[in-house]
């Protein structure tokens, strides 16, 4: 069985979606047992060593110790997919650890040619080196092949592409302009920064579709992006001849490999991700992200243009200021977008003329509040309104005056009750409350209430039932309709109890 979160939350067997909704977070559940926290002492053991590995003096120790890390991390990769049950995706995760074991095999025969004094490039541990990426990638792939990816997917190429234009221009464009390199050496050199332009999209693809929810798929991002910088800072220090082994770059690697480790362990890597991503959330933050993106281009044309290139430096202008426009005119309709959606979904869960939840929404907060009260054993009551001859009173002063009755009543009745408890128009003049937490005494009191707030001088006969664990929400509304036909039977203007068998009721006095 695979868990679907909802804020990482666990679902049941047999839960249905409201109670997935409302269990309990996931954390909650994983916080106690000492195997659920090895992931911190892997973390902290791997960060140890990336530290150590820094401040020694670089030599055959460090070279060493990054190798002994590299090993652990692939190591503990492997044994997470192997012993771990219900891991979500051990395919991605077992390429993760492949991956890690090929970076591991390639600072082995770095270290063995670094200690005879050879320094060739290309060598055999670029190879393995470049190995790494297509594992990285598909595992990446594999994490996400359960979203809606369309838009996540676009919005990734579009950050790609521009991060393409710049990396060709920083990182690609000064080797193949270098005479000095062979085909081989300018293919292995440019390979690297591509092979980190490929991992991009994929990468920003899975931070769009919001799996950044799981703590576990946060971790594993959060050690791509790493990876990615480390690549970046190495293939400039190459360039520009900054960069030396054991520096602050050999350690973003081994952050990480660290924060792999940790994302395999973390307990969240059970939880199968559902994807958050749709029309409506396309957030002005992401908008903001392509707009920057999709500049950069024509700064680059802007800045690296000569004098001699004036039309090109012109166009490079116009071509920002009409995108930042554009861009300022997409917020103003993606703000309006988001308050129409808001809108739609008040009026969706909510009764036109009183201002009360409607009967949808009763249905799904009623299913929320049954999962919870069976699952930490709370009481829940469930009262049915209706007011007595309410026929009689719009025939004598008329429909509009029923509904004023009605809009007063909502009015009235929303003064009294809590924010958690929930008000629902459930037909002409029926209404029904939901009172969580609340037992069967409070529930009583508050129908009182309720019973002496109708306006203008008029009655309403209530029915309550508490529900009882194993009850199904019809079963529920059920016994509580019962009891206000037997309100209306005894006379009407009372409150009656059901009790669990419907034969067996109460006036509540």
């Amino acid at each position: 069985m695979k868990l679907l979160p909802h804020e990482f939350a666990e679902k049941a067997p047999g839960a249905s979606e409201a109670e997935q909704r409302e269990a309990p977070t996931f954390f909650a559940q994983e916080a106690s047992g000492w195997h659920n926290r090895v992931w911190l002492l892997l973390f902290g053991v791997e960060i140890a060593l990336a530290v150590l590995y820094i401040f020694l003096p670089y030599g055959r120790l460090a070279g060493a110790l990054y190798i002994i890390a590299t090993v652990l991390a692939a190591g503990s990769v492997f044994f997470a997919v192997r012993f771990r049950r219900q891991l979500f995706s051990p395919l991605a995760w077992g390429l993760i650890a492949g991956a890690l074991a090929l970076a591991a095999t390639g600072h082995g025969i770095w270290y063995w040619l670094d200690l005879h004094g050879l320094e060739p490039f290309p060598s055999l541990a670029d190879f393995f080196y470049l190995a790494v990426y297509p594992l990285f990638g598909v595992a990446l792939w594999q994490i996400g092949r359960h979203g809606r990816d369309y838009e996540a997917l676009g919005d990734a190429l579009i950050v790609g592409i521009s991060a393409a234009v710049l990396a060709w221009a920083l990182l690609i464009a000064p080797y193949s302009y270098d005479p000095k390199l062979t085909s081989m050496q300018l293919l292995v050199s440019a390979g690297y920064p591509v092979a980190d332009l490929i991992l991009l999209p994929l990468i920003l693809r899975l931070v769009f579709l919001q799996r950044t929810r799981i703590p576990a798929h946060f971790l594993l991002l959060m050690g791509m992006f790493a990876y990615l910088l480390a690549d970046i800072l190495y293939a400039l220090g190459n360039s520009k001849g900054w960069y030396a082994p054991g520096s602050l770059v050999d350690g973003l690697w081994l952050l990480a490999y660290a924060l792999f480790m940790a994302a395999a362990w973390h307990p969240s890597a059970r939880v199968e991700p559902r994807s958050y991503n749709c029309d409506a959330e396309f957030s002005m933050r992401r908008l903001y992200v392509l707009g920057t993106a999709s500049v950069l281009v024509p700064m680059m044309m802007l800045f690296a243009s000569g004098p001699e290139m004036e039309i090109v430096r012109v166009a490079a202008i116009g071509s920002i200021l009409l995108f930042l426009l554009v861009m300022w005119r997409m917020a103003g309709l993606l703000q309006r977008t988001h308050h129409q959606a808001q809108t739609l979904e008040t009026l969706a869960s909510t009764d036109p003329l009183t201002g009360a939840a409607n009967r949808r929404y009763l249905e799904q907060q009623l299913a929320v509040e049954m999962a919870r009260a069976e699952r930490n054993l709370s009481s829940l009551g469930l009262a049915f309104l209706d007011l007595d001859y309410f026929k009689r009173y719009n025939d004598t002063y008329g429909h509009s005056a029923g509904d004023v009755l009605l809009q007063k009543l909502v009015a009235g009745w929303e003064e009294i009750l809590r924010t958690q408890d929930v008000l629902a128009r459930f037909g002409g003049e029926e209404f029904v409350v939901l009172l969580p937490d609340t037992t069967t005494t409070q529930c009583q009191a508050v129908l009182e209430r309720l019973r002496n707030k109708v306006p203008f001088g008029q009655t309403c006969s209530a029915g309550l039932a508490i529900f009882q664990p194993g009850e199904t929400a019809d079963a529920l509304i059920g016994r509580a309709d019962d009891a206000v036909y037997s309100a209306k039977h005894r006379g009407r203007d009372r409150a009656v109890l059901a009790e669990m068998s419907r034969e067996s009721q109460s006036v509540i006095e």
